[in-house]
């Protein structure tokens, strides 16, 4: 693949809610996992392992987990702009496959016990989790986040089996997309890209932040907008 057409497949990419009905056939299926298997891990460790749900009644099961969290999330966090019941829903089981994605914090005994290991495991997974996204796009596919956090990770890992040495991480949903979101902004090369040392004039100033938080209608604070006011100055060497 020419490195033009890579980074155009990544410039499509966007994370898609709402998925067909049909059915992702199994060698399709086969194409995704074999991408995961292919990602860079700390100490070639392959810490990963995935389990593919396609019951409907499982995918209800799950989709009642994240629901309880969210609304318990609602109750904590009032400020953030959590999306409508119905939506979740839709998220966990309109899609046919959900992949949970989980990691084997055994394989941490690999890394070095000065540093943070957690951070290399999180890292492999995520390389993983990125390979996959991309196979699935190539594939005419969508692949969508569904982040496990401490309020339902517990109940997913008792309602799949899941030893207690496995770390359920993400509950990814994959399938052909309904329709697909036309990319959203992202920064410019230049503008977080320091030489030598880091340049504190390219830092985002509190009060930009502050904008695209309030701006935001969505948890993507660039939602909503075009491009962002900086007060960057590009220097030529960047």
């Amino acid at each position: 693949m020419e490195i033009d057409d890579l980074l155009k497949l990544m410039s499509f990419h966007g994370t898609v809610r709402h998925f067909k009905p049909d059915p992702v056939p199994e060698e399709e299926l086969e194409k995704v996992l074999q991408a995961a298997r292919w990602a860079p891990s700390g100490a070639n460790t392959q810490p990963w392992d995935f389990v593919v749900i396609k019951n409907p009644k499982l995918k209800e099961k799950i989709c009642q987990i994240f629901m309880d969290a969210h609304q318990q999330a609602k109750k904590e966090d009032k400020e953030f702009p959590y999306i409508a019941d119905e939506e979740l829903r839709r998220r966990f089981t309109d899609p046919p496959i959900l992949i949970v994605v989980c990691a084997d914090t055994r394989f941490m005994k690999a890394y070095p016990k000065v540093g943070y290991r957690e951070q290399i495991l999180n890292v492999s997974m995520g390389a993983a989790i990125q390979n996959m996204m991309l196979a699935a796009n190539a594939l005419g596919l969508a692949l969508s986040w569904g982040t496990v956090d401490t309020l339902n990770r517990d109940k997913l890992q008792e309602l799949l089996g899941v030893p207690a040495h496995i770390k359920v991480l993400e509950v990814l949903q994959l399938g052909f997309p309904a329709k697909r979101v036309s990319p959203r902004f992202r920064r410019d090369p230049r503008d977080f890209t320091h030489v030598g040392k880091f340049d504190a004039q390219k830092i985002r100033s509190e009060e930009e932040i502050e904008n695209l938080f309030s701006t935001r209608k969505s948890p993507d604070i660039y939602s909503g907008v075009q491009k962002p006011k900086t007060k960057v100055t590009r220097r030529e060497n960047c």
